[in-house]
This record gives C-alpha cells, structure tokens and sequence, in this order.
C-alpha cells in the first residue's frame, strides 16, 4: 500500500473493556480520496468483547482549501493556476532563514500549519517558535500591478492574517508581485525585504503572470499635446514624456517610463519655441502675441503683450512683424478668447 498510495497515516483501533478504552495505533495510507487501513491479526485469549476499528473517510479537498487564480484589470485576464503545485512548495532560502510558498492553495509543507500561504523558518530545531506563517491561503486578495512586466501586465496578491509575534497586536502579512515575464516560463519567487515591519515583500517573474487571453484593441488614444490626449481618455490613455505621443495604458504604460495619466500635471507647452502663430496656439495653452509676433504661455500677461491671439482662425496671414502695424486701426486691441 504504501508503495501504491504514497502517504503513510494512522489507523485508530479501540476496545472498551468496563469502564476503560484500549487503543491502538495501525497503519493506514492516504489512496486517492479515501483512507486504506492495513490488515492486521488480533489475538487475545479469553477476550469476548469485539475489537472496534474507527475509520473516518475524507476527502483530500477537506485538507486543500483553493482560492481563485484568475484575476482581470483593466480588460485583461489573468489565470495564475498553472503555479499551483500540489506535491511540492516553492522553497527558497534566504541566509539561514527557509521559506515555502505556493499558490492557488496552501503550501503542501505543514511547517507552519495547514493553511498558509508563505511560511517562514528561522530554527527548525525549535518546533513550537522557530517559524511563522505570514498569510493566510484564504485570504488572498488580487490588484494591479505595482512593478508592470511586460506591455504594462502582470498582478499583486497580499496575504494577511498571518502569525502574531509574541507580544505584538500586528499579524504579519506578504505581497507577491507579478512580474510579466514571457521569457520566464513558471518562474520562482524571490525575497524583496520587509518594508514595513511585519509586511514581507516578493517578486515572481512568470510567464503566467501575463494575459491568458490577449487584451482588447487599444482604444484610440490621439492627439498633439498632453492635455489633449488626456481630455476624453477616461483613463484609457497615457501622455509620454519620452517621446512626446500619446498612446494606450495598456500598451506603453511599461515602456513608457516618464509618464501622465492626468492632465493636472501636463507640463507646461514650450511656447517660446514655436516661430509662427498657427504652431503656437495649436499647442494648446499658448497665445500668439500680435505685438512682438512671439508665442507666449497663457494667459499672457497684458503689460507684457496687450494684444493676444489664442484661435488660429484669427492668425495674422502671412506672419509678419508690422501685422499690428498694418491690419489693426490704432488704438484697437484684438482681444481673442477660445
């Protein structure tokens, strides 16, 4: 049996003689979902009373308490259930400090009982406090990404209602991030440090953690300038810094590493830079000073430039210098709002 089905237990035999119960251990092998206890001879001499076997029936899932693996952000689906490993943890050592971990699940060593889900061993020769679970399987709970992979995927999973330290109000707690890694296959999880006390970091590089299934097109991210690729995005669009373009937050939030998401914090145009009226009020946020034909930032200040023109429909045509001059009575200031 034990070559078949793997997992040695214990099988309860008892005997009520008057008042007093004899028990007796048996082996037993955990098969598939049910319990096999082996066969043994009992012989006693003038015994009429019957011996009793107690054998309780479980079901392997009693022991495995699964969570959901599957996670979706912003319209992209995650399935990180190929991690799970039923047979053995992820075990990693850190110094002289062993930690197991797995997922979709408790981990399968019982070092720090059977329901967590980061365990961590300081002394193994010291059962009762020489470990401590740092979440709690049950507990697992899915967000986005803190450290992007790949096209701006992957997830973060936290675990809390771990072990209390003694004379401590505070369960310890993990968070695992993510990482998309397409190159990685299952990847392995790595240590991050503990920031704050009692909060302990991970990383994992996985393949999984990128989309199970591929993510949506792209919404149509457009425009010139930061606030306007901003302006109807609802969230959709990022402004990057880097090359100036505006483009889709699911597709170049990673790449992308100077970025805006929101238009109170576009920078300020380079109006200075433009020579002429329709690129500077196209920008966005210049005007076009008809008094020194420069680009100004608005709203332009009237004691520096009195007369502005801020709609290119009101552009001087042929750009020159004596437009003022030439076009506008004296005394007529062209006042143009957008």
């Amino acid at each position: 049996w034990e070559a078949t089905c793997g997992k040695l237990i214990s099988g309860v035999f008892s005997r009520r003689r008057g008042p007093e119960l004899f028990s007796f251990l048996s082996p037993a092998f955990l098969c598939g979902n049910v319990f096999v206890i082996s066969v043994i001879s009992l012989v006693e001499r003038q015994m009429t009373s019957q011996w009793m076997l107690v054998v309780l029936l479980f079901s392997t899932a009693s022991f495995v308490q699964a969570y959901s693996c599957t996670y979706s952000w912003n319209g992209v689906i995650y399935d990180a259930s190929p991690l799970a490993n039923s047979t053995a943890d992820y075990h990693f050592q850190i110094q002289t400090v062993d930690f197991w971990t797995n997922m979709c699940r408790p981990t399968v060593t019982q070092v720090c009982g059977s329901s967590s889900a980061m365990c961590q061993q300081w002394d193994p020769k010291n059962p009762l406090n020489g470990h401590a679970s740092l979440g709690n399987a049950s507990t697992a709970t899915f967000n986005p990404p803190s450290i992007p992979g790949e096209n701006g995927q992957g997830f973060t999973v936290q675990f809390t209602g771990g072990d209390k330290p003694p004379q401590q109000s505070s369960p310890r707690t993990t968070e695992i991030d993510f990482i998309c890694d397409s190159s990685a296959g299952v990847g392995f999880p790595s240590y991050a440090g503990e920031q704050p006390a009692l909060h302990y970091n991970f990383q994992w590089r996985s393949a999984y953690a990128c989309a199970a299934q591929p993510p949506p097109p792209p919404p149509s991210c457009v425009g010139t300038s930061c606030g306007g690729c901003l302006a109807n995005s609802t969230g959709q669009c990022v402004w990057c810094l880097d090359s100036g373009s505006c483009c889709s937050m699911a597709y170049c939030y990673s790449p992308c590493k100077n970025r805006v998401t929101n238009p109170q914090y576009c920078p300020a145009p380079a109006c200075s830079a433009q020579a002429t009226c329709a690129g500077c009020v196209g920008l966005g946020g210049c005007s076009w000073c008809l008094d020194t034909a420069s680009c100004l930032a608005s709203p332009a200040n009237p004691s520096v430039c009195p007369d502005t023109v801020s709609n290119v429909t009101y552009c001087p045509k042929g750009e020159h210098k004596d437009f003022k001059a030439s076009k506008i009575p004296a005394g007529k200031h062209v006042k143009v709002v957008n």
